[in-house]
């Protein structure tokens, strides 16, 4: 089993750090973008950030800029936080991935689901096989991130491989996972997504998990961490609040995708930019709108 001490940090806000590109070079990183949003999280007081995951675009990522992006996490944030890179969905780039994050000093990383053709393998033994090849390629701490709907005893049978330390769950059909809760209790640190539109995240603390995943933490951290704090009291009342008070920059997300992240940091003064195909950056009707709810929301836009 992994260090308690490592999944008590787990249990938090995880941020999902979107990835910069050059401006006048849509396929190159701009890594000093990103060290600045990373200083600006870990200034306003953010424990645990994914760098390349799915809020990074990493379906549009090379390997090599995977590595980039936890290298210069890790030597921005110094220990300050915990650094969760990500590994993707393909084995052989994953597995040489592992000993590239273990040398630069990571502990945990987000692990994608595999995927053939874009489906979900009929045969789940086929991903189970794929996590324990990836458990026995190194001794980093595994989080997968479960998008293809497993069932409670499929995350039941994940508990066998020892390198697993938490399930990320985007709790779209959130019964198999409180189930899974309920077989497993702690053997995992259960990692949900939240969605303020509806406002449903105090069900699923009151459920079983312990922290969860936030794109809307990049520009608006003080508002999601107030979340995960008002879980710990059990302030039910305070939670229904604050996601009121998100919901409609949740459905600007929903409808224009990470592209509403990177304006909402461009406008703040942080570093977003372009998104890379097939994503679509917003209109400027659309960014004037993520401007008017940022300002409703109290922050400086610029």
């Amino acid at each position: 089993m992994q260090a308690a001490e490592l999944r008590e940090q787990l249990k938090n806000v995880h941020a999902y750090a979107t990835s910069p590109f050059e401006k006048d070079d849509l396929f190159a990183l701009d890594l000093d973008g990103l060290a600045r949003n990373l200083e600006f999280l870990i200034a306003s007081g953010l424990k645990v950030i994914n760098v390349g995951g799915g809020t990074g675009e990493a379906e549009a990522l090379a390997p090599e800029e995977f590595e980039a992006l936890a290298q210069v996490g890790l030597e921005v944030s110094g220990g300050r936080a915990l650094i969760i890179p990500t590994l993707p969905g393909n084995l052989a780039v994953a597995r040489g991935l592992i000993p590239h994050y273990e040398r630069l000093g990571a502990r945990v990383v987000l692990a994608m689901p595999p995927l053939i053709r874009n489906q979900t393998p009929e045969d789940l033994e086929g991903v189970f096989a794929y996590y324990a090849r990836l458990g026995e390629a190194g001794n980093l701490a595994l989080m997968p991130y479960n998008t293809q709907a497993w069932t409670a005893d499929f995350l039941v049978r994940l508990a066998e491989i020892e390198t697993i330390i938490g399930i990320k769950d985007p709790c779209y059909d959130p019964h198999p996972l409180f189930r899974a809760i309920r077989r497993l209790g702690d053997r995992f640190v259960w990692i949900g997504n939240k969605r303020h539109d509806p406002g449903v995240l105090h069900f699923r603390y009151q459920a079983g998990i312990e922290g969860f995943t936030s794109g809307f933490v990049n520009f608006a951290p003080e508002y999601e961490l107030e979340l995960h704090r008002a879980a710990l009291r059990q302030d039910w009342p305070r939670m229904v609040e604050i996601q009121e008070q998100l919901a409609p920059l949740e459905r600007l997300r929903l409808a224009h995708g990470d592209a509403m992240l990177k304006a909402a940091l461009d406008l703040i003064g942080l570093v977003g930019g372009k998104v890379r195909p097939p994503r679509r950056d917003l209109s400027p009707e659309v960014r004037a709108a993520v401007g008017a709810e940022l300002r409703r929301l109290g922050l400086e836009v610029r």
